[in-house]
């Protein structure tokens, strides 16, 4: 990934568990798309946690944005991280690992 556009990339993670229904997948990858483009970020990837993966796509998430300094990750809500420990804590260190900010298009659930 390159950034030769002016607006900066971002990734996004659906965590496992959480999503019943291919139509409630695709709801909720529009809605991040969505947002980033209101936010005025380019959606590079999404990364969808499958119930028996144990945490896989998560790390591939770290692993990349770390990679390719990409500097926001964008989640459905906080619930979404809550699947994988403590939301909060692992929010802050996402952000401190990517030097950057983790985003909810849905911040109250």
């Amino acid at each position: 990934m390159t950034a030769t556009s002016a607006k900066p990339f971002a990734v996004a993670y659906i965590g496992a568990g959480l999503v019943a229904t291919d139509s409630e997948l695709h709801g909720l990858r529009a809605a991040i798309a969505e947002f980033a483009v209101r936010g005025g970020f380019i959606l590079f990837m999404t990364y969808v946690e499958d119930v028996g993966t144990a945490a896989s796509a998560f790390g591939e998430l770290v692993s990349d944005v770390w990679r390719d300094d990409v500097r926001t990750v964008i989640m459905p809500s906080v619930v979404h991280l809550a699947t994988l420990g403590d939301p909060l804590v692992l929010k802050a260190h996402l952000e401190r690992h990517i030097g950057g900010k983790v985003l909810f298009v849905n911040p109250v659930t």
